[in-house]
């Protein structure tokens, strides 16, 4: 069978979300890692720059409540030092910790469950999911590499396979920590998990740590296609990846659009991800109307991030983000001519060499980014 590759592109006007021009605009593409971009305006656009994850921490009488919200820069050390804080101020000799936390449904999202599950590398998506996604050792926190296959958790201390190893289960992690703390204040713990929506906290002391802004969380995800990251706000959002397309067309069509899409995660890393190149751009276009300089500068411009080595002469003329899967490679951003600004995206599909799909884009961007900074392209 063949399998004929094609590259659709599109190029708007970035006041008018006008097309200037386009080919095969109206087909279906995978957008790859491009979609973070796209959930990155979503985000910005509903939630706000400096929207911020709350986690929770509440004390009354003998119980420590902890509310997780899925803020993915949580750290195992910060927890361990709220923990710290919290526990040496009981009285009681038996300390009670609820750790509550919403109900998201599943624990990976498609584009993990595709790649990475059989081979270990994968981190659950859930409201608990701390330190990044990722352990290292860490003797302070008793978590030590060892000679094991996966997680081995102990009275006193956790052994992990590897030093890039990615946890399975962030809840277990949570509970040796809570477990180790209380034991260094001689206390005996009792540990219950409530999953679902915030109880009633009334009469308790309330203390609240936040995650750092939207703005500054989606830069570094997008400057380095963190797929962590990015499925951990996009699950935030949608209180679970198995929401998530239902969320980006509720968006769509609050832009006035009347095209579909099939989103299944937000990474772009599911080959089922589809959506056309023409609304891609006008997502980009339409949305990101109202953000701040300041908002969109979550994207690198040449010279940065996975743009490091490429189009490194237009500076930032271009600001934009990137995509790659095998056989796909895309380009979706921001151009600045000298009077006008343009949204285009380029997305190459079932072209399985990577290097000549990414010279043939950049090619594309130097060519009709240099023609329609001089004004030369009538609108089609």
């Amino acid at each position: 069978m063949w399998i004929v590759s094609y590259i659709s592109e599109i190029w708007l006007d970035n006041r008018s979300c006008e097309v200037h021009r386009e080919y095969f605009s109206e087909e279906y593409v995978m957008p790859a890692s491009t979609l973070k971009s796209l959930w990155a305006i979503v985000l910005l656009k509903e939630l706000g720059e400096n929207y911020r994850i709350p986690t929770i921490f509440a004390i009354k009488k003998d119980t420590l409540f902890i509310r997780f919200n899925g803020d993915p820069t949580l750290r195992f050390s910060t927890l361990d030092s709220v923990l710290k804080e919290k526990i040496s101020t009981f009285d009681f000799q038996s300390v009670k910790v609820v750790i509550s936390f919403p109900k998201w449904g599943e624990r990976y999202g498609y584009g993990w469950a595709w790649e990475d599950i059989d081979k270990g590398y994968i981190t659950p998506i859930t409201p608990i999911s701390i330190n990044y996604g990722k352990v290292s050792e860490d003797s302070a926190l008793r978590i030590y590499i060892g000679n094991v296959r996966e997680e081995t958790f102990t009275d006193s201390a956790i052994y992990i396979p590897r030093s890039d190893y990615r946890y399975r289960d962030p809840l277990k992690f949570v509970e040796h920590i809570v477990k180790r703390v209380a034991k260094d204040f001689g206390k005996k713990v009792k540990i219950v998990t409530l999953e679902g929506d915030m109880p009633d906290l009334s009469g308790f002391d309330m203390d609240t740590i936040y995650s750092p802004t939207l703005v500054d969380m989606l830069r570094p995800t997008l400057y380095y296609s963190i797929n962590f990251m990015a499925d951990m706000l996009v699950a935030h959002y949608s209180k679970g990846l198995s929401n998530a397309g239902d969320k980006f067309k509720e968006f769509m069509k609050k832009l006035g659009m009347d095209g579909d899409a099939y989103i299944f995660d937000g990474t772009g890393l599911s080959r089922y991800n589809l959506i056309r190149a023409r609304d891609a751009a006008f997502i980009m276009c339409a949305g990101s109307k109202g953000l701040s300089e300041y908002a969109l500068d979550i994207f690198p411009s040449p010279g940065e991030g996975t743009l490091k080595r490429r189009l490194v002469e237009l500076g930032e003329r271009v600001y934009a983000k990137t995509g790659t899967l095998f056989g796909v490679s895309a380009l979706l951003g921001f151009y600045r001519g000298c009077n006008e600004e343009y949204v285009f995206g380029i997305f190459v599909q079932n072209y399985p060499i990577t290097e000549k799909a990414r010279a043939e884009i950049d090619n594309l961007v130097r060519t009709y980014g240099g023609i329609l900074d001089c004004g030369r392209v009538e609108a089609k």
